[in-house]
């Protein structure tokens, strides 16, 4: 399981507020993504230790189209797909 150690020394370790912030990003280093039937209802269940998202089998949420994109990426173009809404 991916974790992100707290600070326990130093002028970092006396402020606890960069602690929080790990607390809560270390679940989402382990989320975990399951397909639901379409009559189900999507959920996201966030814990102490992981994130589980549930989404349509077909992936894609009401409103929400694939999309191609192209970025740049340390100087190298690359391409890939992006679930777009517009507003």
């Amino acid at each position: 399981m991916a974790d992100i150690q707290k600070v326990t020394e130093g002028s970092l370790a006396k402020n606890n507020k960069l602690n929080e912030v790990i607390e809560k990003l270390n679940p989402l280093l382990n989320i975990e993504v399951n397909q639901v039937d379409a009559d189900e209802p999507l959920e996201i269940e966030y814990s102490d230790n992981n994130v589980v998202l549930r989404v349509p089998e077909s992936g894609l949420i009401d409103g929400f189209v694939e999309t191609s994109v192209t970025l740049c990426q340390n100087g190298t173009e690359v391409t890939g797909k992006i679930l777009f809404k517009a507003d």
